[in-house]
């Protein structure tokens, strides 16, 4: 009966020495985390601007300044695919499904190469107008971060694995100044597992990585809201119409996004980037008519967010976004769908609230 006391106490002198060694870490990955995605964000805010002061330029030169953007298009988007093939495959798209294989122990994680590879590869993708959203570099080079610092740190493999799910969160939570998202997507989709050491290390670093984020952009919000009265109790079956559309048009998207990812995966090499130039030529087109459809979509979600919009407009919006999307992620280049699922989101919900508004003003 004496053992087990001392057994117990033993199992607790354990556990606390491995927080006081992860918790400090889970600190410098947050920090870490926050720098890498808070340069990346910048890099992505200059390229856009750099892409909206190249159509001023070219835009009075006509169909030549068509042709020579159309150019420049293909050329960044086939620049990013050839990066990800040459010197990181596992860099491609948003790279969330490379990181759930690396904390299943099925791959080994990518370290300085594959975080060089997504911050450029994605910038680029980004910059050329791919619908294609930046918290998907940002997730899976938190996760090559946490997993760089393991190492140089001594980790045990259960410390680097908690260092990876970190940073992941990080990632997340940097790129939507939302940390409590990032601690729940590791919890949820990434780990499915709610440990208290996976638990207490992913919130540290995705709240340090969120502050450290607030820190050189400010607090304004990436969506910002303005307040909204409580909607009424007869209004709660349109919520669920909505709900089930978006449940609808999500099944339809992973549908279409799985069966492109099938057919690429069938094409030559050659194919696949000539796939690549023709869709960033094709967004290259989209964005010499309408600026504003391309990209991750942020404005989108603004406008939708105030309220901004015609119902004919906003359901072409979304076919030509959805196509849009699944074509950019089809490429290869890296990039995530996060945002701009917020954007089909968003614009389908806003459409809906006009419908209800015109034909029932009194609800």
């Amino acid at each position: 009966m004496s053992s087990k006391p001392g057994s117990l106490i033993s199992g607790l002198r354990r556990r606390h020495e491995r927080r006081r060694r992860l918790f400090p870490r889970a600190l410098l990955v947050g920090v870490g985390v926050g720098l890498v995605s808070s340069f990346f964000r910048a890099a992505v805010d200059r390229g856009e601007d750099l892409r909206a002061a190249l159509l001023g330029n070219l835009h009075p030169r006509g169909v030549l300044g068509l042709l020579a953007f159309m150019s420049l298009g293909a050329a960044a988007v086939t620049l990013a695919v050839l990066m990800v093939r040459r010197f990181a495959p596992a860099a491609a798209g948003s790279g969330i499904p490379n990181l759930k294989a690396v904390l299943h122990r099925a791959r080994a994680m990518g370290g300085a190469r594959l975080i060089m590879v997504k911050f450029f590869g994605g910038a680029a993708a980004i910059t050329s107008g791919l619908a294609l959203g930046r918290e998907g570099p940002t997730i899976q080079m938190g996760g090559a971060l946490g997993s760089l610092l393991s190492r140089r740190l001594r980790s045990t493999a259960h410390e680097r694995q908690v260092m990876i799910s970190a940073g992941a969160g990080a990632g997340l939570a940097a790129a939507f100044n939302a940390p409590l998202a990032g601690l729940i997507f590791v919890l949820e989709e990434v780990q499915k597992n709610f440990a208290p050491g996976i638990f207490t290390a992913t919130f540290i670093a995705s709240v340090t990585a969120d502050s450290v984020s607030r820190v050189l952009f400010g607090q304004r919000a990436v969506f910002p809201t303005l307040p909204v009265a409580a909607p009424a109790l007869a209004a709660i079956p349109l919520f669920i119409l909505l709900g089930v559309a978006a449940g609808v048009l999500a099944v339809v998207f992973n549908r279409a996004l799985l069966a492109t990812m099938r057919t690429m995966d069938r094409l030559g090499a050659r194919c696949r980037l000539g796939f690549a130039g023709a869709v960033g030529a094709a967004v290259a087109a989209i964005a010499w008519l309408e600026p504003g459809l391309v990209g991750g979509g942020g404005r989108l979600v603004e406008q939708a967010i105030a309220g901004r919009g015609l119902v004919q407009s906003l359901l072409a919006m979304v076919l030509l976004r959805f196509v849009l999307t699944v074509a950019s992620y089809g490429t290869g280049a890296p990039g995530g769908i996060f945002a701009p699922l917020l954007v089909l989101g968003s614009q389908t919900g806003l459409a809906l609230g006009l419908v209800v508004t015109a034909t029932l003003p009194t609800l």
